[in-house]
């Protein structure tokens, strides 16, 4: 007995051994049956033989199989360190997905990828993100939503970034509502707000970056809405300009009374000002003919409707004037309309500041 005890270990480091000598010369199925073999043999054995296994592989499909060999045995590290070291980038796309798409065949993927946000770095983490878009076990999927719903207190989180681009390639436009509640927890602990604002219009993007779908792009407009009316007016006003930006001014509009809640009029609408600039060539005299604008609160951008009308005041300047007449309009809603003369001063002085002496002529007031 203790003879046999103490010829143990040799015997069978020489049986390993002869199990990694003879992955030399295998391929494909047979590669996989010895590593296998040398996981029975010794899982230490196994784990430091896989960088060898793994050149004898040929293929990314065989080395995926490899990988759901010893991710089975829980011979995580060296899978997780394999990947980076393929030279080939579509190669390790391909053993990336292969290995997520089994996770319902095999039940430790879940827990090697869950392993693999915890204990890598940033840019090993990476390149593990096809698995988790291919891999289909429910599980992975509600922790998936529970770390995306958690976003970190920092504007940058790498790592985190890269699991929400996952989720948001797995689940397309449905990633909407977990965004959007991840965006309100942003904007309250100083997390990647705006990260996850491109994520949402990233989700409804078609493939190659094409354009949203009409479905897609309505399902975006009313996530954006709904997170809004949940945002400090800052936040608010993010979303506001996204949307305006993408062409949906009215939806834009919607958030004007949660971007300035303490400016809204009685009635509703909002206060804003508007000069029109008669400016001599010579850089003399300027004329501003200014007026109070009243607007329904259905415009986000006011300027285009006012700038006809403004224009459309009586001449006073007895020169050269630069055409067509620059129009001015408040940035912001005003807080009421006590605050126009405020407003004009300021801008009669901005031409003083150029040089110019400055006229001003009080117009009817304009209603939107």
């Amino acid at each position: 007995m203790l003879i046999s005890l103490a010829l143990a270990p040799s015997v069978l480091a020489g049986n390993c051994d002869a199990i990694v000598a003879r992955a030399d010369k295998q391929e494909g199925d047979k590669l996989i049956a010895s590593y296998q073999d040398l996981i029975a043999c010794g899982a230490a054995e196994a784990e430091g033989a896989f960088g060898a296994f793994m050149t004898h592989s040929g293929d990314a499909e065989t080395l995926a199989a490899l990988s759901l060999a010893a991710i089975d045995a829980k011979l995580w590290k060296p899978v997780w360190e394999m990947i980076g070291k393929i030279p080939d980038y579509d190669a390790r796309d391909v053993v990336a997905e292969g290995v997520g798409a089994a996770c319902t065949d095999h039940d430790q993927v879940v827990p090697f990828l869950q392993g693999a946000y915890y204990g890598l770095r940033d840019i090993d983490f990476a390149q593990w993100d096809d698995a988790f878009v291919s891999c289909s076990a429910e599980t992975l999927g509600e922790w998936m939503v529970s770390v995306v719903s958690a976003p970190p207190a920092s504007l940058f989180d790498e790592k985190w970034n890269g699991l929400v681009s996952s989720y948001v390639n797995k689940n397309k436009a449905d990633a909407l509502p977990v965004l959007g509640a991840a965006g309100v927890t942003a904007a309250q602990n100083g997390g990647p707000f705006e990260a996850i604002l491109a994520s949402m219009e990233e989700s409804v993007q078609g493939d190659f970056g094409a354009a949203a779908s009409d479905e897609d792009q309505g399902r975006l407009e009313e996530a954006l809405l709904e997170m809004a009316h949940n945002l400090p007016p800052d936040q608010a006003r993010s979303v506001a300009d996204r949307l305006a930006n993408s062409g949906s001014d009215d939806k834009a509009a919607e958030l004007l009374p949660a971007i300035y809640p303490d400016r809204v009029r009685d009635g509703g609408g909002f206060y804003y000002g508007a000069a029109s600039v008669e400016a001599c060539t010579d850089g003399t005299e300027a004329y501003l003919h200014t007026a109070l604008v009243t607007e329904d609160g259905s415009r986000y951008f006011v300027q285009p409707d006012v700038e006809d009308p403004m224009r459309a005041a009586k001449a006073k300047a007895k020169c050269d004037v630069d055409s067509p007449w620059a129009v001015i309009v408040t940035p912001e809603p005003l807080g009421s309309d006590k605050e126009l003369g405020a407003w004009i001063d300021e801008l009669v002085a901005q031409y003083e500041g150029k040089g110019f002496t400055v006229k001003t002529k009080s117009e009817k007031d304009l209603a939107l």
